[in-house]
């Protein structure tokens, strides 16, 4: 008994006896398309006994082994047609006959992209789609998809001091192509470049939109948040005595300026020495915010030493690093003492 290729949304096919022949698809020759229903559409056909009937036209591709589906539909819209495998070539026409036939799109063998096209209502379209190497053919009918939108935003909370890059991640699934981007920042500004970069101007939490549109006009949208967190601090002053003598122990004193959030803070103090700065002390203590002209001080002893007077002075160096955050401003977090000089 021969195998029967049952037509539909997705015609099954019955596996064939051994020695059985196998019958030609249903939709073999263009009189015989198959009618395409609602979308989405995907039908199955044996190509192993299809021919191409005499008259057929090649368009941008030739094969012996095609199938022909009509579509009429009821609204004007972007549709979409692939196939599975992907390298079956696919043309689209308007007409009635095998000879008025009028392309209205064609993918080549081995194209891959889908055809993708404005389909208007009540125009009939008759798809041709085959190649000589395949045994079946899977014939997809959609909508045109929205295009994929997403971004990256930084995996770090900037500050106010921050310039930041965002880098889109979008795909048009129709295969047409991306025309336009459109970003909003979250704070009142917006920009059209394909790869903007942004800085905020206080912080807050923000969400952060791309929308992007293809070349026919579908479009879609994703929204990232962005923390925006300035944290610094800074040392203002690093009391030293302005003479010191061999064995005597002294005390360092090291503000910090800290006026955004409440911070952890490590400051290291060190000692001139004849190979550089020599590291004597380091203490870590919670650093409250205060008003502007307040400061938390970091104390420190140091017994001066024989090297000392050899140099005849000393300067401190005091480094400062919050340690749960980044600080927008390094800079300003290491002082220099005035020299103290050793007697």
């Amino acid at each position: 008994m021969a195998a029967l290729l049952v037509a539909g949304p997705v015609a099954a096919l019955a596996a064939p006896e051994s020695g059985d022949l196998t019958l030609a698809a249903v939709n073999d020759d263009f009189a015989a398309a198959l009618p395409v229903g609602a979308l989405p559409y995907e039908n199955v056909q044996d190509l192993s006994a299809a021919t191409a009937e005499e008259g057929e036209p090649t368009s941008c591709f030739g094969s012996t082994r095609t199938v022909w589906y009509s579509y009429t539909p009821t609204t004007t819209g972007m549709v979409t047609a692939g196939t599975g495998p992907d390298y079956p070539g696919i043309a689209v026409y308007t007409g009635s006959s095998l000879d008025s036939l009028t392309e209205v799109f064609c993918r080549p063998l081995y194209g891959y992209a889908p055809v993708t096209f404005e389909a208007r209502a009540g125009t009939t379209y008759l798809f041709r789609t085959g190649a000589d190497f395949a045994e079946q053919v899977t014939f997809r009918l959609d909508v045109a998809p929205d295009p994929e939108v997403d971004f990256s935003a930084p995996g770090y909370e900037p500050s106010e001091f921050d310039t930041v890059s965002f880098w889109p991640s979008v795909h048009d699934p129709a295969g047409l192509g991306i025309a336009s981007y459109r970003w909003e920042f979250g704070d009142g500004t917006t920009s059209d470049e394909q790869f903007p970069r942004h800085r905020f101007a206080a912080d807050g939490d923000y969400t952060v939109r791309l929308t992007a549109w293809t070349v026919d006009g579908r479009s879609a949208s994703a929204g990232r948040p962005v923390v925006v967190r300035t944290h610094d601090v800074s040392i203002d002053r690093l009391s030293v005595p302005s003479t010191a003598r061999v064995g005597q122990t002294v005390g360092v004193g090291v503000d910090l300026r800290n006026t955004r959030y409440a911070e952890n803070v490590e400051v290291r103090l060190y000692r001139s020495g004849p190979f550089g700065y020599e590291q004597v002390g380091v203490g870590t203590q919670p650093v409250p915010v205060k008003a502007a002209g307040r400061s938390a001080t970091f104390s420190f002893d140091y017994t001066v030493t024989a090297d000392d007077r050899t140099a005849g002075k000393i300067t401190f160096r005091a480094v400062a690093a919050v340690l749960q955050n980044r600080d927008a401003l390094p800079a300003d977090n290491e002082l220099l003492s005035t020299p103290v000089r050793v007697s």
